[in-house]
């Protein structure tokens, strides 16, 4: 009897609470993360920069988190095509598409210092002779950068560029303090809705809400980015409710993100802005029948079933992600030499191809990059193919092949960002790690930049395209796309605008 009695009281409780709860919203008043009552949140890079000069470096790892965060740019370009004020509140452009006039809005830098006409123009010059070819080719056609005025600024044009105004939404168009340009590796300052509280190397970002920003309050007011390497930690720190949001999982995670069931646990998201294009490079040097044969042994389904997550990719044949508009996913006509093995085995053989001594260079310590290898380089010796693989270390790697002149493999496999101009070089002395010198499709790609419609624009990037991969030196795979984790009541994500940052403001509990 006394038993009973005891528990009466506790049941009251509990139907109390149960009636509380309800009207409060059922399950989601129960916040997953403590941090959401502390208006927080803590999220996982996979890398250190090192640097956080984005004038000097295109880390992705430091792309992720300063661009459009903590520096803004000019203007943002949003999913539909639209474009949106950033820096400068409007802007005309001429007819004849040479002249750029920006209107500076009234706003502070972080610091607490004023915005100036001189700071963009400054910026606008600082990005123009960057060493980073994502950042300065925006600028081959700008002949001049100049105050008008106290609000204004003029960009004159020697000839129409589609890639100038695209990179005024991009990195290429950041807008930075021109006084506290010596801190920028370690402490950039802009105009964002977040500034860097702290950088510690190898551990932490600290942001917090700009108390000067010009635009509504970020929902969120701190935010840490743990910087943890080993992804299976990462993934273990957000089962375990100790981190919110692994925005990036690179792809040597994914068949364990399945397993472990993550994409049911937590909110999955895909989205192609930080994805990366695969592709197998051929030397240029290599006979043009020799690498269509290589191009024939690649089976595009294969690599991608190797990474064991089908929403993570797409098999193409195109150099590009599934956001540029002349993307397109493998199919008879996309791909001129899909996969034939045994047609490849016969050319090989009848050609002599056999005799030949190839030398695959591999990394040894990129997960990424290491299994596309695995299954590439057993398939060529099937074929018929002298191959031998010289697996290498990311240090030894960047120093043989990204800047080996001429380039200093004969196969290899790569990632990289999906910018068509990377692949340009006009002239062979020209030749690099991409190994793809051709002054046809150079000149398609200035045909396109020139354009001034989007049709025109579109129909020549198609052309340039076409021209990149029936050449085989460049032989795309599969296209990967940015795999995101977050728990399952912090809301708001969106997919990137500047490059590949990841939109902190957005998020809320």
């Amino acid at each position: 009897m006394s038993k009973v009695t005891a528990l009466r009281p506790r049941l009251g409780a509990i139907a109390a609470a149960a009636i509380m709860l309800a009207a409060l919203g059922g399950a989601e008043a129960l916040a997953a993360s403590p941090r959401a009552a502390e208006n927080k949140m803590i999220l996982v890079a996979r890398q250190d920069p090192g640097t956080l000069d984005y004038v000097t470096s295109n880390l992705t790892a430091l792309r992720l988190w300063i661009p459009s965060n903590v520096v803004e740019p000019l203007v943002y370009f949003e999913k539909d095509g639209t474009v949106t004020p950033g820096v400068a509140e409007s802007w005309t452009i001429s007819d004849d598409k040479l002249t750029y006039t920006f209107t500076i809005r009234a706003a502070k830098f972080s610091n607490g210092a004023p915005l100036t006409v001189e700071d963009v123009v400054y910026s606008l010059n600082t990005m123009k002779s960057s060493p980073v070819l994502q950042n300065s080719a925006a600028y081959n056609a700008v002949t001049a950068i100049e105050k008008v005025d106290d609000k204004t600024v003029k960009v004159t044009l020697s000839r129409p560029s589609q890639a100038f105004w695209a990179g005024m939404g991009s990195t290429a168009g950041l807008i930075q303090p021109e006084a506290a340009a010596g801190s920028i590796a370690t402490d950039p300052i802009g105009t964002g809705p977040y500034k860097l509280v702290k950088y510690t190397t190898n551990s932490a970002f600290e942001f917090t809400a700009n108390p000067e920003y010009w635009g509504p309050a970020p929902a969120i007011k701190d935010v840490t980015v743990r910087i943890v390497t080993d992804g299976t930690a990462g993934l273990n720190a957000l089962e375990a409710g100790e981190v919110d949001a692994i925005p990036v999982n690179t792809i040597d995670l994914w068949e364990q993100l399945v397993k472990r069931e993550f994409d049911k646990k937590f909110t999955l998201v895909t989205y192609p802005q930080i994805g990366e294009p695969t592709y197998a490079v051929i030397n240029q040097k290599i006979d043009p029948e020799l690498r269509q044969a290589i191009a024939r042994t690649l089976d595009r389904q294969a690599y991608n079933d190797a990474f064991g997550a089908a929403w993570g990719a797409e098999n193409t044949c195109t150099f590009a992600l599934p956001n540029q508009p002349w993307y397109e996913p493998a199919s008879p006509e996309s791909c001129p030499y899909p996969y034939d093995l045994e047609g490849a085995m016969k050319t090989i053989a009848e050609k002599g191809f056999n005799t030949l001594p190839l030398e695959y260079a591999s990394l040894s310590d990129v997960p990424d990059l290491s299994l596309p290898a695995d299954i590439m380089v057993p398939t060529l010796q099937a074929a018929g193919l002298n191959v031998t693989r010289n697996a290498i270390d990311l240090a030894r790697y960047s120093q043989l092949i990204f800047q080996g002149r001429p380039p200093q493999f004969d196969i290899t496999v790569m990632s990289g960002d999906a910018e068509p101009g990377q692949w340009s070089c006009p002239t062979p002395d020209k030749a690099g790690w991409s190994t793809y010198c051709s002054a046809e499709y150079t000149e398609a790609l200035s045909q396109a930049d020139v354009a001034t419609s989007n049709e025109e624009y579109l129909a020549l990037m198609k052309k340039a395209a076409d021209i990149l991969r029936k050449d085989a030196v460049i032989v795309p795979l599969i296209a990967k796309k940015g795999v995101g984790l977050f728990d399952a009541d912090l809301k708001g994500f969106t997919e990137p605008k500047v490059a590949v940052a990841v939109e902190l403001r957005a998020l809320h509990w």
